[in-house]
Formats: structure tokens, C-alpha cells, sequence
């Protein structure tokens, strides 16, 4: 009787790693069907929760724009739905909304919180047209009028031939542009003793100061000139009366002339 030829190294691999009979492989369609439909009870929950609701409203950074005016033109309220929120959205509300507002930032979390973090753009000063008072920022934007003064103490801006303010718009003339930008450079100590900063179409602009002295700077020169004042100011004598300050080509007092005195 012929023996049997021993198994090749080719057959002996494939005996090894031979499938057990009987052994079935896992259905991947009821296994994907498993997590489908347990995953779709985890968010069925999740929705019926109430950690799918906003519960906690926070606004940062708003000094001048009220907390209710904020959420109110963001359209966010407690209890409404967290998947609501866009915060493309909100961003783009409260910044069409408001010409104070420079930067928006919105976070939201899993836990039903949503942080809106605002900054705002400085206020530089303020200019009268008839009977009311609008603030003027930083980017030269003019803000809604007002027939009160601020509680923060603005400069008064003027000039010889004034445009008109438009809400929401900015100021037309360049000089008064470059005034607003160069303000928020000076020291807020410099700025509490300025009454009035007269932008003037030829010559030396002019600031009247809370004391009474004048100070004349050459046009657009205001955050450097305005830099150097309160070291020149404190040098003069105690009993100084008030009179001219040039910080021209050189710094130096002069008495004013009696047209030239400014009243309260």
C-alpha cells in the first residue's frame, strides 16, 4: 500500500489557519443597526432633557451696552433650545446692531451655558449739533445723540465749519478722523482737564483746559503734543495765571489778549 505523501509547508499553513466549521462571522449590518438605534435613543434623551436648553445666559466686557439690549438683539433667552444657537449668528446680530461694539466672541457649552464676550470701542469725544450731544469713537463712527451729558468726562469736540453727524455713520472731515484715533493715546488724567478741543480749518488747533489756560498745538499733532503737556503744566509756578500755552516749534506761556479769553 503506497504511503501518503507528507503535507506540503503550503498546505500545512492553510490546515492551521483553517476557519473552525460552525464558527459564524459577526453581522456587521445588526451590529451597525445595534449602535444606530441605541445612539438614537442617547439623543432622543438628550432632547427631551433639560440639558439640551439654554440655562445660563452670561454677557462680558459691555461697559456702555446693557446686558437686556445685548441678549434681546442676539434673540437668546433662557429655556430655548441650545441647538439654536449659532454663534455665527449671534456674532453678526449684535455687530450689525451696535457700531460700539468692535469684536464679539461666542461660547457655548454642552452644559446649556452660552458666554457672549463683547468688546467695545472707545468712546473719544463728543460734538453738539443743535441741541444734542453725539459721542464720537475711535474709528470716528458717530453714536445716537443724546441731550445728556456723560458721566465720564469727554472732551468737547469743535470746529470752524462743522458737518453733519450721522447715527451709525462716520465724520466726513480727515482732521476730525485723526483727532478721534489719536484721544484714547492720551493719558485719561491729560483728558479729564480738557473742556474743549477746537479743530480749526487754518492755524494751530486749539484745547481749552478746566483751569482756564489755552494750549495751541500744530493740527494733527494732538497724542504727542498732549503727551508732553502735563510735564510743561507742572513745571509752571503755583500762582501762574492763566494764559496761552504754545507747544508749537517751541513751548512757551503767553498772557492772553482780552479778546482772546475764553469764558466759562
Amino acid at each position: 500500500m503506497p504511503k501518503t505523501p507528507p503535507p506540503t509547508v503550503l498546505e500545512s499553513y492553510a490546515e492551521q489557519h483553517q476557519q473552525p466549521k460552525g464558527k459564524r462571522r459577526p453581522n456587521r449590518k445588526a451590529l451597525l443597526f445595534v449602535v444606530v438605534f441605541f445612539g438614537g435613543l442617547l439623543v432622543a434623551g438628550f432632547l427631551q432633557s433639560p440639558l439640551s436648553e439654554v440655562s445660563y445666559l452670561e454677557v462680558k466686557g459691555n461697559h456702555q451696552l446693557r446686558y437686556e439690549e445685548i441678549l434681546r438683539t442676539a434673540e437668546l433667552e433662557k429655556g430655548m433650545s441650545l441647538l439654536a444657537v449659532d454663534k455665527g449668528d449671534v456674532k453678526d446680530k449684535i455687530q450689525s446692531a451696535f457700531p460700539l461694539v468692535q469684536s464679539v466672541d461666542v461660547q457655548v457649552s454642552w452644559k446649556g451655558e452660552v458666554v457672549i464676550a463683547v468688546v467695545e470701542k472707545k468712546a473719544a469725544g463728543q460734538m453738539v449739533q443743535g441741541a444734542t450731544l453725539y459721542r464720537i469713537l475711535q474709528d470716528g463712527t458717530v453714536l445716537a445723540g443724546t441731550e445728556k451729558l456723560e458721566a465720564e468726562q469727554l472732551p468737547v469736540i469743535s470746529m470752524d465749519r462743522p458737518g453733519n453727524l450721522q447715527p451709525g455713520q462716520k465724520i466726513s472731515s480727515p482732521d476730525l478722523q485723526e483727532l478721534a484715533k489719536q484721544i484714547p493715546e492720551v493719558d485719561r488724567a491729560v483728558l479729564d482737564q480738557i473742556s474743549e478741543i477746537r479743530v480749526t480749518s487754518e492755524g494751530p488747533w486749539r484745547i481749552y483746559m478746566r483751569d482756564k489756560f489755552e494750549v495751541r498745538i500744530p493740527p494733527r499733532q494732538f497724542a504727542d503734543k498732549m503727551k508732553s503737556y502735563l510735564a510743561y503744566r507742572g513745571a509752571l509756578p503755583a500762582d501762574t495765571k492763566p494764559g496761552i500755552i504754545n507747544m508749537l516749534e517751541a513751548n512757551y506761556l503767553e498772557n492772553f489778549k482780552p479778546e482772546e479769553q475764553k469764558g466759562d
